[in-house]
């Protein structure tokens, strides 16, 4: 019978290794040793000591040091402090500081320690020396600690107790923006002007609201298509609309208050009337669609939904890109946009 050649070469092997078994045959170690393969995983095996020895470095440099932990600490309080006081002045001469007694500016306070955001772009001298004095907050808490705080250029901070520490917050200056008045003279600018400008607005609940919001109910109000009216026909419709069962009388007013360099103007909104009040206490009427007044309210609502999370989670503004100076919103209403004048009624 013939064997096929498959059939042999299998019984080949099938006698080599069992020969080897018998006697022990092995690769010589010198062998494996010189083999191609056995280089290559020496050289995989160097790349990832290599690679472990860097991983270890960076670890240790990442770790924070004594004066990092430090700083950690001392803004995780301020951050959760409940302060009872807050000054605001111009660093160069505190002596026309205003006190604040308002618990949404004490909230905002807070969330600048919370917004700090370590930078190496500048140290404090530079920050100084590029932007000037700038504003002075000195916050007062329950337990008699005091923070001292000084603003640069609307958005770099230092804090006292880390003096070589330089921190991007944004929107530090708004409560500077908001309470101190200018040094040199009230610029002339219309109220709707005034209303996009202001730094903070605080409701009636306790709510703060940014700049950003501000200049959203200000074009929204100079969108609107809206009549001149008076507190006298708004209360005339309620009455007429209580007679007819289709309402209920005067609806509940939501108010809110500008605060733009040491003035205040007041949005009161109803259904479809609503009405600004001046820094001088003179008060304008307006009626408007009731669906575009719930739009100028919505703008409010939206607005306290992500600060109220941004309070509660404590999260930093980390999405914020380093700038050198926030602009003011007024010359970018005067430039660019169709924002008429809004005339001044009792």
């Amino acid at each position: 019978m013939r064997i096929s050649f498959r059939k042999t070469v299998l019984l080949a092997v099938f006698c080599v290794s069992s020969l080897c078994l018998l006697t022990g045959c092995e690769p010589s170690e010198r062998k494996v040793l010189s083999s191609s393969y056995y280089k290559e995983l020496q050289q995989e095996n160097q790349k990832l000591e290599k690679q472990v020895e860097k991983l270890q470095e960076e670890a240790a440099d990442n770790s924070p040091t004594v004066d990092e932990e430090r700083a950690v600490d001392y803004l995780d309080k301020i951050a959760r402090d409940n302060l009872v006081r807050l000054e605001v002045g111009y660093a160069d001469n505190m002596d026309g500081s205003e006190f604040v007694d308002n618990e949404a500016a004490f909230t905002f306070a807070t969330l600048l320690a919370k917004r700090a955001d370590l930078t190496q772009k500048y140290t404090p001298e530079e920050v100084e020396e590029m932007y000037g004095p700038g504003y002075e907050y000195i916050l007062y808490d329950e337990d008699n600690a005091v923070y001292e705080v000084y603003v640069y250029g609307g958005n770099y901070v230092v804090f006292t107790d880390l003096p070589n520490n330089v921190y991007y917050v944004y929107n530090a200056s708004a409560l500077g923006d908001a309470f101190l008045h200018y040094r040199n003279g009230y610029p002339n600018s219309s109220l709707l002007h005034r209303l996009a400008d202001s730094a903070l607005i605080i409701d009636e609940a306790g709510m703060f609201y940014e700049n950003e919001t501000a200049f959203a109910a200000a074009n929204s109000i100079d969108q609107m298509e809206k009549e001149r009216s008076s507190r006298r026909e708004a209360k005339r419709t309620w009455r007429q609309e209580e007679r007819e069962e289709s309402g209920t009388g005067r609806p509940k007013p939501v108010t809110y208050t500008f605060y733009h360099h040491g003035n205040t103007m007041v949005l009161t909104m109803f259904d479809s009337f609503y009405y600004i009040e001046n820094m001088d206490g003179k008060r304008t009427w307006y009626r408007a669609a009731e669906e575009d007044v719930n739009q100028l309210k919505d703008i409010f609502t939206q607005a306290s939904a992500q600060m109220q999370e941004e309070i509660n989670e404590g999260s930093q503004n980390s999405q914020e890109e380093e700038t050198e100076e926030e602009p003011s919103h007024s010359s970018e209403i005067e430039e660019e946009s169709d924002v008429s004048s809004l005339d001044e009624e009792e």
